[in-house]
């Protein structure tokens, strides 16, 4: 009886080795950046893209994939879900939570874009998605209260445990209205990285993190936070970063260390995979891929007709994700408002330079308030318009935002202090402006040569200044204009002053440019 014991624990305890020695397969599709892009949409040159009812059939395909093959998947995403299509924002981003519920995401890491609508809609959301909202440094009531849960952790039917931290840019403090008003608390997410990270470590096989901080080719970023490539050095344990924020498109990680570092341009334009197998609590192996959501390449054929070509396969959209997204009643009039002859960029190089479409939005502010200049955030500016035919949604594409023009007497000393914040800035941030009615030259951190109407900068003279409400509050960085006595919000909507102009004169004034010149 004895013996038969010991020879029955010894096969027991060799069938245990083998099972903890075997290869798992863990598979993580993320999406990063996604605003609010819930119905397909076009892009110049690139029509019928993104939207969730594609999505849903790519990982529904891939779920049934890799489950065949006896591995475990994830589906995440690293944060910004919301801002984007205007539908989604009347809808207060409902269209969008509910369509990641019927993909089954399990997780998301909170986007400083989740506070746009206000903390009570932010708390809608939350409480709608079936997924957790993750951060470990976003607090409120003070610092008191978690805004969401620091971290989760899986245990899988076979045995694999993975761990999953959110993080989260400080920078949500100075570019969100619950930030700047002081209902938001962050603290450090590289300290809350290293206080969680050695424990989740210990606990599970693979340790990610769903970060909102953003990747720089520095330590830090123009604006001094730290991201996604110092996490991986600061933070050693890590095995892979989902990252999100600046949009960099990786078309293989970023490898620091033992640290993988992934993410995408965003919009729901990719669906990226990794895949992770795991062998004694190690990732011995790994691969990655991008899935491209029936993007497009222009091409002309040999009888002069316009063609689109897929790249790669075509996905087609499931029909219960286009019923529930269709069953919102989110939508803006379609009837023709006006029209442009010419395509009008709004892509993320407005952060780097003078562009038409800033200089027309910036043009009809001024002109809306009579100010003598205007000025704006280039990050306010979220998508282009094509040439053709304009309608409401089209204009609200571009500025989803609910920002009021602000106006402001300033002396000539004042707006030197502005641009002054502009030029340290430099290109590439969000913070670098458009502007009317004036002109300058931006040279190693410092504003030069300021014309307003084509006269020198008087810095005694009174100037009436137009501007956003959101840099008015001193969003991102432009705390010289949250101090001025002498503003006032004109309650004027940009985006319906904008509808408005188009309304009454059919098409965009071609504006004069070279009003920004980079000296190098």
């Amino acid at each position: 009886m004895r013996k038969f014991s010991a020879l029955f624990f010894l096969i027991f305890l060799t069938l245990s080795v083998s099972a903890k020695g075997q290869e798992r397969l863990l598979t993580v599709l993320f999406t990063n950046d996604f605003h609010a892009m819930a119905w397909r949409f076009d892009e110049p040159g690139n029509p019928g893209i993104g939207g969730l009812a594609a999505q849903k059939t790519l990982v529904d395909r891939i779920r049934s994939e890799v489950r065949s093959k006896g591995g475990d998947i994830l589906v995440l995403s690293s944060g910004d879900i919301t801002l984007g299509d205007p539908r989604s924002n009347v809808c207060e981003n409902m269209p969008t939570i509910q369509g990641m519920n019927l993909i089954g995401y399990d997780a998301m890491t909170i986007g400083n874009h989740e506070f746009d609508f206000g903390l009570e809609v932010f708390h809608k959301m939350k409480e709608a998605a079936k997924f957790p909202f993750l951060s470990a440094n976003i607090y409120e009531e003070g610092g008191k209260k978690a805004v969401g849960k620091d971290f989760i952790e899986r245990k899988f039917d076979s045995g694999l445990r993975v761990a999953i931290l959110g993080l989260t840019t400080r920078e949500t403090e100075q570019i969100t209205s619950p930030g700047l008003l002081g209902n938001l608390i962050m603290t450090d997410p590289i300290l809350e990285a290293k206080n969680r990270v050695p424990m989740l470590r210990k606990r599970n096989d693979v340790v990610i993190v769903l970060s909102h901080l953003g990747f720089y080719d520095t330590d830090k970023s123009f604006d001094g936070y730290h991201g996604d490539n110092y996490l991986a050095k600061a933070v050693p344990g890590i095995d892979l970063i989902v990252g999100g924020h600046t949009q960099r498109h990786f078309t293989v990680p970023v490898r620091i260390g033992d640290t993988q570092i992934v993410m995408t341009e965003g919009l729901g334009k990719w669906v990226g995979r990794v895949d992770l197998y795991v062998k004694g609590g190690k990732i011995v192996r790994s691969d990655y891929k991008l899935y491209p959501i029936n993007l497009k390449r222009k091409r002309v054929s040999e009888d002069k007709k316009v063609v689109y070509e897929y790249i790669g396969e075509p996905i087609p959209e499931n029909r219960a994700m286009l019923d529930m997204l269709n069953g919102f009643q989110c939508t803006f009039p379609t009837t023709q408002i006006g029209k442009i002859n010419r395509v009008l960029s709004g892509d993320r190089d407005a952060r780097s330079r003078e562009t038409e479409l800033g200089s027309i939005i910036t043009d009809v502010i001024r002109e809306r308030v009579k100010a003598d200049v205007a000025f704006m955030n280039s990050g306010s500016i979220r998508m282009g318009l094509e040439k053709g035919v304009l309608t409401e949604r089209d204009i609200y594409n571009v500025f989803p935002f609910m920002d009021t023009v602000y106006i402001a007497e300033m002396t000539g000393q004042q707006l030197q202090q502005v641009l002054d914040v502009f030029a340290e800035k430099g290109p590439g941030a969000p913070g670098f402006l458009q502007v009317s009615g004036l002109s300058l030259k931006l040279f190693r951190g410092s504003a030069l040569d300021i014309k307003v109407g084509g006269k020198d900068l008087d810095r005694n003279k009174k100037y009436r200044v137009a501007f956003n409400s959101f840099i008015a509050g001193g969003g991102d960085g432009y705390g010289v204009l949250r101090e001025l006595k002498t503003k006032r919000d004109t309650g004027y909507n940009i985006p319906a002053i904008l509808v408005d102009y188009l309304k009454a004169n059919g098409t965009f004034k071609r504006p004069k440019m070279g009003r920004i010149t980079i000296v190098k």
